[in-house]
């Protein structure tokens, strides 16, 4: 409870008995002035002086701990374990990121442990303290690739480390795919479109041959439309349906290299495409055939009334020349 003199209320600190000031006072075992403390953080960097008050053995409701934001010197990067010596008891000091090249700003911190007000003030000074923020220097380290995928190339790096780059090769072109992987350093590519080499470049850098190996395998097609009647009130035919899918046998159409299109053509029409490209074939039941994609198989297009009866046509083509792959047909009637 408060304590007055007269009607004014005796406020934190300004109780004394003589010159002692008065933390605690008790009527039997009944207090009846607890003094406020205050939990200090002084002259962090860029930081305003933070105090917290409180009566002791209160819960802190507020934030219990300062930050402050250290960028690194030009060309630098924090890197390594972060200390700071001279830290009070009751308080905590916890590093900020560090150890990639990209953190060339840190914001480490000091805690007050404790979530409630100690018996006593306390208080942290900046100025007292002894951090220690490592930071290391970032290179550039350059390497040359020789050989059939020759280029120049760089990854940065903090000195005394290695980085990895890569150096892509060509393309190995419509409807083939490479069957072993580039030589050299790093080489890679077996059953992929492209061949490439990859190399971890140490302090020292240097140039490593990486040849393309010639060899590929062609992949090959199929491609089918299926007529199925579509039913309505029963087993009465109201219209008739085209689907069609197309699937490669060696390699899937979704990596061909090149890339892949299926085009379609309705009966005494041009050729329209760009569909999206199932990778196998299944039976759609006559239950889903209305619309849309159904067990694997696309619609193309329905006759309705009988205006699009006769021969529907379908071709797998190259996206980048044209050439057609596979190519299938049925007649609507």
């Amino acid at each position: 409870m408060p304590i007055y003199k007269g009607s004014t209320e005796v406020t934190s600190g300004n109780l004394y008995k003589g010159s002692t000031e008065v933390q605690d006072g008790y009527k039997a075992t009944d207090s009846f002035y607890v003094n406020e403390v205050s939990i200090s953080f002084l002259n962090f960097p860029g930081v305003t002086d933070y105090v917290i008050s409180g009566a002791p053995g209160d819960t802190i409701s507020v934030t219990r701990s300062v930050s402050w934001t250290v960028t690194a010197p030009s060309g630098q990067a924090y890197n390594g374990t972060q200390t700071a010596s001279g830290v009070p008891s009751g308080f905590a000091f916890a590093g900020g990121s560090q150890g990639s090249i990209s953190n060339t700003t840190t914001s480490p911190n000091v805690n007050f442990i404790s979530s409630v007000f100690p018996l006593t003030s306390t208080s942290v000074d900046y100025n007292s303290l002894t951090v220690s923020l490592p930071t290391t220097t970032i290179v550039t380290y350059s390497y040359t690739f020789t050989g059939g995928l020759g280029r120049s190339t760089s990854c940065n790096a903090f000195s005394g480390s290695a980085c990895t780059v890569g150096s892509n090769s060509q393309s190995a072109g419509d409807w083939k795919y490479w069957n072993s992987n580039a030589s050299g350093t790093g080489g890679g590519g077996a059953g992929q479109c492209s061949q490439s080499c990859s190399v971890s470049i140490s302090s020292s850098g240097g140039s490593s041959t990486c040849d393309t190996t010639s060899g590929t395998t062609t992949q090959t097609a199929t491609a089918s439309i299926v007529c199925i009647p579509t039913y309505a009130n029963g087993a009465n035919p109201t219209f008739n349906s085209a689907m069609y899918c197309a699937t490669h046998t060696t390699g899937g159409l979704f990596t061909t290299c090149g890339g892949t299109t299926v085009v379609t053509q309705r009966p005494g029409q041009t050729w329209t495409g760009g569909y999206n490209v199932r990778s196998s074939c299944g039976t759609p039941p006559t239950s889903e055939i209305g619309g849309g994609a159904a067990n694997n198989y696309y619609l193309v297009g329905r006759s309705i009334n009988g205006s699009a009866t006769g021969a529907w046509e379908v071709e797998v083509r190259s996206q980048t020349t044209a050439s057609v792959k596979a190519s299938d047909s049925c007649n609507l009637v």
